[in-house]
């Protein structure tokens, strides 16, 4: 909208704050659900990828927009996760 536009965050502030809140509610949600806190370093590497991941969308929306954006981060996604299941935890391909 032109308010957003007008506003003109930079990016990495954006992805901040989004980091930001994204933290406090997982947090709020663990302490309200009383599940366990179990760490994991694959956690720790999603989230270095997440950050940064984070920034770029928010650059791409702002150059592309966001039909095209999506349309090959949503791809992106696809051919990563695969690519991590077959190559770096052996899975198999069933169907």
């Amino acid at each position: 909208s032109d308010a957003a536009q007008r506003v003109d965050v930079d990016p990495l502030v954006f992805q901040s704050y989004k980091t930001f809140m994204c933290f406090v509610t997982s947090w709020l949600f663990i302490l309200g659900t009383k599940q366990p806190v179990m760490w994991s370093a694959w956690g720790i590497v999603s989230g270095l990828f997440w950050v940064p991941a984070g920034v770029a969308a928010i650059y791409a929306v702002k150059h592309a927009g966001l039909a095209v954006s999506q349309g090959i981060w949503s791809s992106l996604i696809v051919l990563v996760s695969f690519g991590w299941g077959m190559f770096v935890f052996g899975e198999e391909v069933k169907s």
